[in-house]
């Protein structure tokens, strides 16, 4: 039996506990069980957000050894900005564009079009131009699109500034800077090549070209073009960027004239190289992919 002193002992306790319920204090577990802490609650830790894809920019200058008798030129078109950056001489070093230009045949044929779609072999011309470079292909759509007006075109339409070179009947010899190339490949990338209607189309094709720098790979009117910057982009950027390369050797001068274009969201990429025929294609290949690995940039977190 509970005394009386016991009594008023609860009574006590239930009038403090009545009144901290009405003045909002919360009477904790461990309060009530008479203990003399809190048991601390669990700590939710927050994972750390994943730092931005990278990105090409110039953080460091880009060097290139050079083999004797051999010449370069880049350009990068930042697309966010606006902002160019490139070599010393990339708006004064001119290299013939070979098949790189083949891109912007595509897209002045595809703006031409009209009201109406291609057909079956005008897109099998366009996509054989583009993915195997076969120069057929391209003479056929140079034809088309109306020979040297072409690429009076390109150089209007693409608001290139350094002074392009046309050689007439030849588009294969066109000759743009690396900053003017850059600028055809943001012209291609953000639809005023093509028309809004098949610039997807056209990225598409340059997304999938195919074939390597070897010399199995390479043909009298055709040839793999899948390598030079493409290779110097890590694997998040690959499969979202676009290229077209252009490679001959010439006899005039016994060298080889290559250019590597590649075009993203967020950039345009041009390198040109010119060097003794002896050193062969890969060494043209490896030169677009150096200065590309030199040009990749990893934003941190707080940037992205």
């Amino acid at each position: 039996m509970l005394t009386r002193r016991a009594l008023l002992v609860v009574a006590c306790l239930s009038v403090v506990a009545g009144l901290g319920l009405l003045l909002g204090t919360t009477l904790t577990p461990s309060r009530a069980a008479g203990l003399p802490f809190a048991p601390a609650s669990p700590s939710i830790s927050k994972s750390p957000e994943p730092p931005p894809p990278p990105t090409l920019r110039e953080t460091t200058p880009v060097q290139v050894q050079l083999a004797s008798g051999a010449a370069y030129a880049w350009s990068l078109l930042d697309r966010t900005t606006g902002e160019t950056t490139g070599s010393a001489n990339s708006t004064t070093y001119h290299n013939t564009t070979e098949s790189m230009v083949k891109a912007w045949l595509v897209a002045d044929f595809l703006r031409r079009l009209g009201d109406r779609d291609p057909t079956t072999a005008e897109k099998q011309k366009m996509s054989t131009a583009i993915r195997d470079s076969n120069d057929d292909s391209a003479q056929w759509l140079y034809l088309k699109d109306g020979g040297n007006a072409s690429i009076k075109r390109l150089f209007s339409t693409c608001d290139l500034v350094d002074r392009p070179v046309i050689q007439s009947g030849w588009w294969s010899m066109t000759q743009l800077t690396a900053r003017d190339a850059a600028r055809m490949g943001a012209c291609i990338a953000d639809g005023t090549a093509a028309g809004d209607k098949w610039t997807s189309y056209l990225l598409n094709e340059m997304g999938h070209v195919r074939g390597t720098a070897a010399t199995a790979d390479q043909h009298a009117t055709w040839g793999g073009g899948r390598w030079g910057i493409i290779d110097g982009l890590p694997a998040q950027l690959q499969s979202d960027t676009a290229i077209k390369n252009g490679w001959t050797l010439i006899n005039a001068d016994g060298k080889w004239h290559v250019n590597c274009l590649a075009v993203h969201s967020d950039w345009t990429l041009a390198v040109q190289v010119k060097y003794p025929g002896k050193l062969g294609l890969a060494y043209g290949a490896n030169v677009c992919e150096s200065v590309t690995r030199q040009l990749v940039y990893q934003p941190a977190s707080a940037e992205g």
